[in-house]
C-alpha cells in the first residue's frame, strides 16, 4: 500500500477512535482486547507519524501477545528487523509465519528480496503469485508494483502498473500507479494524461495537484505548474509539498524574492528540512545577502550530517556563496567536497564549470579558460554546449572582449539561424558594453531572428521598446537621428 494510503486512513475517524480506545486504557494502566489488525495500524501510526519506535513496539507486543498466530503483527516486527538492517532476524520470522500464503507475507519476502539485491526474484516470485489469484488481482498488481516504486525500481514498477492498466483500464487506482511510476521515469507528458484523468474524478485532491505541478515543470511548462501549486493551496493552504513545489518553480522563474517568502515560511513548518534551508540559500545569494546565505547553507550542512541527497548540491552552493564574498580558496575547497560525492567514472561536467565561474568571478579569466578546456576534453560530444556555458559565463562576469570572441565562434558553428541570431544578440551587447556602436548597431540587425534573447538583453536599455524597433532606437542614440531620415 502505497504511504499516503496509510497517512489518510490515520487522519480518518474510525482509526482515531481506535488510537483514543488504546491510548486510553494505555495511560489509565489497563489492558484492552483488540484485534491484531487495529493494533497494528496503531504501531504503524507511532513508527511512521510518531517516529516513535517504543510505543510501536509496545503495541506490536501486545499484538503478538493476544493473537500469536495473526499474519499482520509479525509481518509488521519481521519489517522493523529489515528497516534496520537485520536482515537475517526479518527472514527468520518471516519463515516462522504459519500462512505463507498471505499476501503481506509474499509482499514482506519480495522486499526482503530487493534488499539483498535479488530484484529479478523478486519479480517472478510475485508474477508467479498473481497466477494463482482468483479474487482482487487488481489491488495485489497495485501493491506489487508499490513495493518496487518505493525502491524508485521504475521498471519493475512499470511490468505490474501495465498489467493493472490491462486488467482494470478505467480504476482510479490504475491512474495513480500509472502517474506515480512515469513520473519517476520522467515520461512527464504520459504522467499529465493520467493526472488530468485523476483530476476529472477528483479536482479536490491535493496530491494529484502536486503531481500535476512536478509533471509540468518535467516538461518545463512552469507557469502551468505554478497554476497547479496555486490549486493545490487553495486546498490546503499549508501543505508542505505544495509550498515547496511553489517555491521552487518561483526559482524557476526568477523570482526569488517571492521564493524566498515561502522557505521562510517552509522552514517555519519544518525547521529540521535541510532542503528548505539550502534553496533558501539560493534566493539569498541572489540578493546578494551574503552573509544570510552562508548561514543558511551551513545550517543546510548541519541537518543534512552528510547524508542528504543533495550533499554535492549543499557543497556547490557554498562554493558559490565564498566565491561571490571573494575567498578563492575556500570555494575551491567546498567543491572538492562535492567531488567526493560522484563515482569516478561520473560525468564532472558541472564542477568543472563551477571552477571556473568561481575564478572568472575574482579576476582570473585565463584559468577560468583553462577549466572550460578541461571541461571541452572530458565531454568531447559537448563541446559546442561547454563553450557556449563559457561563453555566457564569461558574459555575466563582464569579459566582453573574450565573450564576445566566443560567440563569434559559435555563430559561425551554428547550423540554426535562431541560434544564430542568439549568439549575434550576445556580440551586439559586448561591443555595446566596449563602446564600438557600430559594430553594435550591426549585430542588433543581424540577430532579428533572435527576438526574445534581444529582449533579455537590451529591455533594460530601451524599455517600453519592442525588440523589432531596437536597431531604429540605437541608431538614434549614436546619430541622434533616426535610419533613413532625411
Amino acid at each position: 500500500m502505497r504511504l499516503d494510503d496509510d497517512l489518510k486512513y490515520f487522519e480518518s475517524e474510525e482509526f482515531k477512535e481506535i488510537l483514543v480506545t488504546y491510548e486510553s486504557a494505555q495511560e489509565a494502566g489497563s489492558q484492552v482486547y483488540m484485534e491484531a489488525d487495529e493494533l497494528t495500524d496503531i504501531a504503524e501510526y507511532y513508527a511512521m507519524v510518531c517516529h516513535d519506535d517504543g510505543r510501536a513496539d509496545e503495541a506490536i507486543s501486545l499484538a503478538l501477545q493476544l493473537h500469536p498466530d495473526a499474519v499482520d503483527p509479525q509481518v509488521f516486527k519481521a519489517r522493523q528487523y529489515m528497516l534496520s538492517g537485520e536482515i537475517g532476524s526479518a527472514e527468520e520470522l518471516c519463515n516462522a509465519i504459519e500462512d505463507q500464503q498471505h499476501r503481506e507475507v509474499y509482499f514482506l519476502r519480495a522486499e526482503l528480496l530487493i534488499r539483498q539485491d535479488f530484484v529479478k526474484q523478486a519479480v517472478t516470485m510475485l508474477l508467479e503469485v498473481k497466477e494463482s489469484i482468483s479474487e482482487d488481482c487488481d489491488y495485489f498488481l497495485y501493491d506489487s508494483a508499490y513495493i518496487f516504486l518505493d525502491y524508485h525500481l521504475y521498471e519493475q514498477a512499470l511490468l505490474f502498473a501495465n498489467q493493472l492498466e490491462e486488467f482494470a483500464p478505467d480504476w482510479y487506482k490504475t491512474w495513480q500507479i500509472m502517474a506515480d511510476v512515469h513520473l519517476g521515469l520522467e515520461n512527464n507528458e504520459v504522467a499529465y494524461n493520467y493526472i488530468e484523468r485523476m483530476l476529472d474524478i477528483d479536482p479536490f485532491s491535493t496530491e494529484t495537484w502536486n503531481w500535476s505541478a512536478e509533471a509540468l515543470c518535467g516538461s518545463s511548462k512552469f507557469n502551468e505548474a505554478l497554476s497547479s501549486t496555486e490549486y493545490a493551496l487553495a486546498i490546503d493552504p499549508e501543505n508542505e509539498r505544495a509550498l515547496q513545489l511553489k517555491a521552487w518553480i518561483l526559482i524557476q522563474l526568477g523570482h526569488f524574492t517571492d521564493a524566498l517568502l515561502l522557505y521562510e515560511k517552509l522552514i517555519e513548518l519544518s525547521p529540521d528540512n535541510s532542503q528548505n534551508w539550502l534553496y533558501a540559500s539560493y534566493c539569498l545569494l541572489d540578493a546578494n545577502r551574503l552573509d544570510e546565505a552562508i548561514q543558511a547553507v551551513e545550517r543546510a550542512e548541519t541537518l543534512a550530517e552528510n547524508m542528504s541527497v543533495e550533499q554535492a548540491g549543499i557543497y556547490e552552493q557554498h562554493a558559490q556563496i565564498l566565491s561571490r564574498k571573494g575567498d578563492v580558496e575556500g570555494a575551491l575547497t567546498f567543491l572538492d567536497k562535492a567531488q567526493t560525492y560522484f563515482e569516478a567514472d561520473d560525468d564532472l561536467l558541472d564542477l568543472d564549470i563551477l571552477r571556473a565561474r568561481v575564478e572568472a568571478e575574482n579576476g582570473h579569466p585565463d584559468v577560468a579558460l583553462g577549466y572550460i578546456q578541461q571541461a571541452c576534453n572530458h565531454n568531447q560530444d559537448k563541446n559546442w554546449e561547454i563553450y557556449l556555458q563559457g561563453a555566457q559565463m564569461f558574459f555575466e562576469c563582464e569579459y566582453y572582449e573574450l565573450a564576445k570572441d566566443m560567440f563569434a565562434a559559435l555563430a559561425n558553428h551554428s547550423d540554426s539561424e535562431v541560434q544564430k541570431a542568439s549568439n549575434y544578440a550576445y556580440m551586439a551587447y559586448c561591443f555595446m558594453a566596449l563602446d564600438d556602436d557600430t559594430n553594435a548597431l550591426n549585430y542588433i540587425g543581424q540577430a532579428a531572428a533572435a527576438p526574445e534573447k534581444l529582449r533579455e538583453l537590451f529591455s533594460n536599455i530601451f524599455p517600453y521598446v519592442q525588440s523589432n524597433e531596437y536597431y531604429d532606437y540605437y541608431y538614434y542614440r549614436v546619430y541622434g537621428q533616426w535610419p533613413n531620415a532625411g
